[in-house]
């Protein structure tokens, strides 16, 4: 059985300092055809089919698992570093919880695009607002939902808190929001409690501040909080030490064809 080649490489580029550098990916396509053995056999047949030689695909899909862990673990160990400056890892329970690392990277990760993909204008927000909203709606709807309504029902931006919003990123010049307003905007990734807490550890430790603006009316309820950089540019280092490492095991000609 042949298998379908995978869809062609796309570069991501953003021109702008400190993000000018190019970061390929296709879209994942996976589907699991059994398990155990099986799965494994299915995989070296549907790798075989697609490069002639089953177990150097395989040995080449582990390889690239392991950078990205690799990569990963790297930032990790950065920001662990960076808060021990401030406190003993301990008093970070959100960060050294069970599913901390996960919870870290999805904020990080959330910072890190808007900027990498220029979604930084008040226009560019409200347009991201508006997927957000959609995207909420549309799981509320589905008949598969299991989730809390009531929590992913709070999490939608009305129009009179968008506008807050966006006149908050026009003051500033940046993407910058309430605690509760990434709690909502990160809903799909973790609880709106527990960004609040990964919030409250990351400005102890001193990699989150909070922005107050004389010329903004005053509104208890809106603690506006902004990264000073040091996750966003750890994620991207972490990124390119990945990309260099995946160029490293690449020949000539595929480097080419992912750059064409």
């Amino acid at each position: 059985m042949s298998a379908k080649r995978p869809p062609p490489l796309h570069v991501i580029v953003n021109d702008q300092a400190p993000y000018a550098s190019y970061l390929t990916g296709h879209q994942a396509n996976l589907t699991i055809l059994a398990g155990g053995r099986e799965m494994i056999e299915a995989g070296l047949t549907e790798a075989g089919g697609a490069r002639g030689d089953g177990r150097e695909s395989l040995k080449l899909a582990f390889d690239t698992v392991e950078i990205a862990l690799r990569s990963e673990n790297w930032f990790f160990e950065t920001v662990r570093k960076k808060l021990e400056e401030t406190a003993p890892l301990a008093e970070f329970p959100t960060i050294m919880g069970a599913n901390g690392h996960d919870y870290l990277l999805h904020f990080t990760q959330f910072l890190f695009f808007l900027k990498a993909l220029d979604c930084t204008s008040a226009d560019h927000i409200a347009a991201f607002i508006g997927s957000h909203n959609a995207r909420l709606e549309e799981q509320i709807g589905s008949p598969d939902f299991s989730k809390s309504e009531k929590e992913y029902r709070k999490a939608i931006i009305r129009p009179e808190r968008q506008a807050k919003i966006l006149d908050t990123i026009r003051t500033f010049n940046a993407p910058i929001f309430a605690i509760y307003e990434y709690g909502h905007l990160l809903i799909d990734d973790m609880s709106p409690k527990t960004t609040e807490k990964l919030i409250e550890d990351l400005r102890y430790g001193k990699l989150l501040d909070r922005r107050i603006d004389e010329r903004m009316s005053a509104d208890q309820k809106r603690i506006l909080i902004a990264s000073n950089g040091f996750l966003e540019d750890t994620y991207r280092i972490s990124l390119l030490m990945q990309r260099r490492m995946i160029a490293a095991g690449l020949s000539d000609a595929e480097i080419a064809a992912a750059r064409g």
